[in-house]
């Protein structure tokens, strides 16, 4: 069983992970004082949701707990962070460490699909502001999934951290031009920036070796992926 602090906010990244492994058979709720042998704690925090509280959740538990810790921040945490979410996520992937208890930690990338608020945004922008000169590694939400699903089945080892980042690199400019080409255009205003902008200015490009080698995947190419996340939108085979 998957357990969290509180539901995660609707349509957001933890919110969608969540609702997708569901439908691959795995269950999930609000914690309760005690969790079990066998039991996930996945601490989470979504763009916009500061980690503070999920933090003292954390730290008011036992130690005799016997759950494994599933920790997703974001790329850019760290100690001296400029956006204050990310310094939490860094305060909270220390307290997931000291707390003795088995733990893996997900750095995600930007997660694209086809249903993911940062694909819509893209569909909706032109890429001539300030910010499609941002260079960033994108994920795609399907890898994602696969990489949650290898590690709660025990299909990868339980430990560690690593950056979950697409191997390629974009613009978010060349990404907007390719959301628009490949899926259409959507009203100004649709989807919304996944994480927020302010924290996609703190990225490093990140190397996708680490994580894609020890959960066994290969990442197929963006390009291949959109054009799959199309023909789904139009009611053909992915």
């Amino acid at each position: 069983m998957i357990l969290v602090r509180a539901l995660p906010r609707p349509a957001s990244a933890p919110h969608r992970l969540l609702r997708a492994l569901e439908r691959r058979g795995w269950g999930w709720g609000v914690a309760g004082d005690q969790a079990t042998d066998g039991d996930t704690l996945l601490l989470a925090p979504g763009p916009g949701e500061p980690a503070a509280a999920t933090l003292a959740w954390l730290a008011a538990r036992s130690r005799s707990d016997r759950a494994r810790l599933l920790v997703l921040t974001r790329l850019g945490t760290h100690p001296d962070a400029r956006a204050p979410d990310l310094g939490d996520c860094w305060r909270l992937e220390e307290a997931a460490r000291a707390s003795g208890q088995p733990t893996l930690t997900l750095r995600l990338a930007p997660l694209l699909g086809p249903e993911s608020p940062l694909w819509l945004r893209l569909r909706a922008v032109a890429g001539g502001s300030r910010w499609g000169e941002r260079l960033v590694n994108p994920v795609a939400e399907g890898d994602v999934l696969e990489t949650l699903d290898r590690g709660l089945s025990g299909r990868a080892e339980w430990g560690g951290w690593f950056e979950v980042a697409g191997p390629e690199v974009w613009s978010l400019a060349e990404l907007a031009a390719l959301a628009r080409e490949t899926c259409g255009p959507l009203p100004r205003g649709a989807g919304a920036w996944e994480p927020p902008l302010e924290e996609i200015e703190e990225h490093r490009l990140a190397e996708a070796g680490p994580w894609l080698a020890h959960f066994r995947l290969s990442a197929r190419p963006l390009v291949e992926q959109a054009r799959a996340w199309r023909t789904a939108e139009e009611g053909g085979t992915a």
